[in-house]
């Protein structure tokens, strides 16, 4: 079956299941009853179908913090958008604005900021919003789980005075603000489970609503004066609750498990992440310590296809490690390396790599011995889409006579086959900071480096591309692409996209993005 015979049933099965039923790439663990005759459903709601339709809800859970530093429900984490303001917001195209600071310098080092915040803002507790608010919320995500990966050139965070944020790094980075989308909190409210910010709505103690903040001013009216928190946990609940507008939004993760498979008459906006998926090589097996043989694998990559069909839409398909969307994106040079079959065979030819017994697959001449091609590809089976990806990369060398076996592994196995080096090619999903700093996942020592790779021209670049000023930011990016892409230590695939649904024509002005699902809310109408 050519592929886009593939491709077309792929999507008239994705159709059939979507409009049939609704089924989810995960199962539910239960399906909740459903009162037929009163059209109704059980668990924590206002209790009659008509005040549900005419309100704005969002599910959520009361049994855990809607603190966005305690947390690790995603449902309570999209509750918490709407109450705290971000130190700055990053639009989907990499815009940097910002409710509260109103002006910043860096040293000429690079290494020391400073953030003038705009202590007239007003805190949902009756207070004026302070440089300690700030300083220590950056503090709290420094050291989250969230956050933390992030931030591992940040040195030191401290305020001065009310207004003053002081930040300094261990190694110039002249695009530390990026980094900055981080929520703010009231100075010493960790331990509150309901902390006071400054954003649009707030909380209201002993009620599951969130009240329109009266201080959030300037940005225009709010769409509603009441955000109704509801609660439904079964996958089965949760989707019946949507459909029947119990509850109005909710964010789908379509390339992943936790795909619900949301139906009915709905509206979808997308937004892309930062998570980007790749290829990497263990540089200790002979063939891959070969630039060339790398450079010709890259090639054998189809990204579109990954993207659009195997991952549902889900992605953005992109042959470097730096997202499409952002201004630093080189399509030149990402082109260079877009999927082509034939020209991976050719620098294959070119360079003596093949059928030299006549078996059918290729072989490669070192040190004057013919040597077998058999590469081990590890992927973890437990990542929807991932699988089938990695599958298609070894059909698709197979037919140029590559040997290449997949091989699926829970994902503690997985783990310990990176961690040991069992591998020669390995499948995996690396959440990058927006600055695209890639030392975490390409320098010497590095934590995520798994394929050994040692070549200290990498660090060279990356920093180079970290400490360069506006004017050169973007040749200094180029320069770092071009050697990656050359020397292909790694081979990105595509950059993750989650679904923002809401019923039709209910929300307009919805413009989402990574760090801000109702970023720019005060521009949304809302309608029942």
């Amino acid at each position: 079956m050519n592929r886009k015979i593939r491709a077309i049933a792929a999507c008239l099965l994705i159709i059939s299941l979507l409009t049939a039923c609704g089924e989810s790439a995960q199962q539910p663990e239960a399906t909740a009853p459903v009162d037929s005759a009163a059209g109704t459903l059980p668990g924590t709601e206002l209790g009659v179908r008509d005040a549900a339709d005419d309100v704005f809800s969002l599910n959520y859970n009361s049994s855990l913090s809607l603190n966005p530093y305690a947390t690790t429900d995603n449902k309570n984490l999209l509750v918490t958008q709407l109450v705290c303001d971000n130190v700055f917001e990053l639009d989907d195209d990499y815009n940097l604005t910002s409710r509260i600071v109103t002006n910043w310098t860096v040293s000429a080092e690079g290494t020391w900021w400073t953030l003038t915040i705009d202590t007239s803002i007003p805190m949902h507790d009756g207070s004026t919003l302070t440089a300690a608010d700030v300083a220590y919320s950056i503090q709290l995500a420094r050291n989250s789980a969230r956050y933390s990966g992030r931030f591992s050139n940040l040195y030191g965070v401290s305020s001065s005075g009310d207004d003053t944020v002081n930040i300094s790094t261990a190694k110039p980075d002249l695009q530390l603000l990026y980094l900055l989308t981080v929520p703010v909190i009231k100075y010493g409210s960790y331990s509150s489970s309901r902390p006071a910010a400054s954003g649009p709505y707030m909380y209201v103690e002993g009620e599951d609503y969130l009240q329109a903040f009266d201080g959030y001013a300037g940005e225009g009216a709010l769409p509603v004066d009441r955000v109704y928190l509801k609660e439904y946990t079964e996958t089965e609940e949760i989707i019946t609750a949507f459909e029947d507008s119990y509850i109005d939004l909710v964010v789908n993760d379509v390339s992943g498990k936790s795909n619900l498979g949301y139906g009915g008459n709905t509206e979808t906006r997308y937004f892309t992440t930062t998570n980007m998926h790749y290829l990497g090589f263990n540089m200790s097996t002979p063939f891959l310590s070969y630039q060339q043989f790398r450079y010709a694998l890259q090639l054998a990559v189809d990204r579109e296809y990954a993207a659009e069909t195997l991952m549902n839409g889900g992605a953005v398909a992109s042959s470097l490690p730096v997202s499409p969307r952002s201004p630093l994106y080189d399509s030149s040079l990402g082109s260079e390396l877009q999927y082509d079959l034939e020209e991976c065979a050719r620098i294959f030819d070119s360079t003596s790599v093949a059928d030299q017994d006549n078996d059918g697959w290729r072989e490669y001449i070192d040190m004057s011995a013919i040597q077998e091609i058999e590469l081990d590809l590890i992927v973890c089976s437990e990542s929807a889409g991932k699988g089938d990806i990695a599958k298609q990369f070894s059909d698709d060398l197979a037919s140029i006579g590559i040997m290449v076996n997949v091989r699926e592994l829970s994902w503690n196995d997985y783990l310990y086959a990176l961690q040991t080096g069992d591998f020669d090619i390995y499948y995996a999903e690396v959440k990058l900071p927006a600055n695209f700093d890639l030392t975490n996942l390409l320098t010497q020592e590095a934590g995520l480096n798994y394929g050994g790779i040692d070549d200290e021209n990498y660090a060279t670049y990356i920093n180079s591309y970290l400490a360069a000023g506006d004017a050169g930011r973007a040749q200094a990016c180029y320069e770092m692409l071009r050697y990656i892409a050359t020397n292909a230590p790694i081979v990105p695939i595509c950059f993750e996209r989650q679904q923002v649904i809401t019923h039709r024509n209910a929300i307009t002005g919805i413009n989402p993005t990574s760090s801000n699902v109702f970023f720019g809310i005060s521009d949304w109408e809302i309608n029942f």
